[in-house]
């Protein structure tokens, strides 16, 4: 399974509640930047979720369609900010046969799944709107290992791709 960690885009800060914050102009731009640049290296998704609040399913969209993704955004609490990485990972063990997937979510819940993954005690928070693949190899009965290895990273601000 090819996983990209994807965080969401700059939100404002003028919603009555954190669940409610949408992105700004400049956030719309960045989430832009990055789904195109995942676009242009021809990365596809055969699954994307999302955290339910607001900020991170309008970055879901904008990236699915930069990548011409045609099927619907998935919504989980399990990619909550503040949420325990061990049921993320269970969820991804439950995903045999998906090829490609994005979480498009926050911090810190990204940055413990992808530490998590690549067996590290941490790993930097990703910056807004930085995307952030992982190769999880099969098991040899299905179903992935949960021993990724890091790949590539795109930077939010210039949509370069680095390798890792």
């Amino acid at each position: 399974m090819r996983l990209t960690l994807i965080r969401h885009a700059e939100a404002g800060d003028d919603a009555p509640r954190d669940e409610s914050r949408a992105l700004t102009i400049r956030g719309r731009k960045e989430a832009r930047r990055v789904g195109r640049a995942l676009g242009r290296r021809g990365v596809s998704f055969s699954l994307i979720v999302s955290s339910p609040l607001f900020r991170a399913l309008q970055t879901a969209e904008i990236v699915a369609a930069a990548v011409d993704f045609r099927g619907r955004v998935l919504s989980s609490d399990l990619i909550l900010p503040e949420a325990d990485p061990k049921p993320v990972i269970a969820y991804l063990q439950s995903l045999e046969g998906e090829r490609s997937v994005a979480l498009v979510a926050h911090e810190p819940i990204l940055s413990r799944v992808a530490a998590r993954l690549i067996q590290e005690p941490s790993y930097p928070p990703l910056r807004k709107a930085e995307a952030l693949r992982i190769r999880i190899p099969e098991r040899s009965g299905g179903g992935p290992v949960l021993a990724g290895v890091l790949r590539w990273r795109v930077d939010p601000a210039s949509g370069r791709r680095e390798r890792l």
